[in-house]
């Protein structure tokens, strides 16, 4: 069996997946003190956000898992686990008997506040080396996300 790369690092696409797991490892260094996982904090944060760019109307768990790019049924377990911690509350959708709207607790709000500054300061000390560069690399990120 052969590549079409002479290299390993000449593969984009095995270079993504290291600088990957090197960027979860630092965000779940950053989130342990809290006792929460990356996919518990993206979604606890994407809902908070979400509901706060919505006047705190709630979304529902598909809106959500769009939002954040994740499998509907992981967006469920995880959600499970939100509202288990008490930081998350599901309600019976005012129009749609198949959906739940989520929303934020206090304890969530605050969990969120406090975890998105630990994960910001992550995230600058872990692309810092690129400085300039950085809005290129989001750039060509989002790029690959409209594919």
């Amino acid at each position: 069996m052969s590549s079409e790369f002479n290299t390993a690092e000449e593969s984009p696409g095995f270079t993504l997946w290291q600088v990957t797991n090197l960027w979860q490892k630092s965000i779940r260094q950053a989130l342990e003190p809290f006792g929460m996982t990356h996919p518990q904090f993206v979604l606890l944060f994407s809902c908070k956000w979400l509901n706060d760019k919505n006047n705190h109307a709630g979304i529902t768990q598909v809106q959500l898992a769009q939002h954040a790019q994740m499998d509907v049924n992981v967006t469920s377990q995880v959600l499970r686990t939100l509202e288990k911690k008490g930081y998350i509350r599901r309600s019976p959708h005012p129009t749609d008997s198949r959906a739940n709207v989520i929303s934020v607790t206090e304890s969530g709000d605050e969990i969120a506040t406090q975890t998105v500054i630990a994960v910001e300061r992550e995230d600058r000390a872990f692309f810092s080396s690129l400085g300039e560069e950085l809005g290129e690399l989001t750039r060509l990120l989002q790029q690959l996300m409209r594919r």
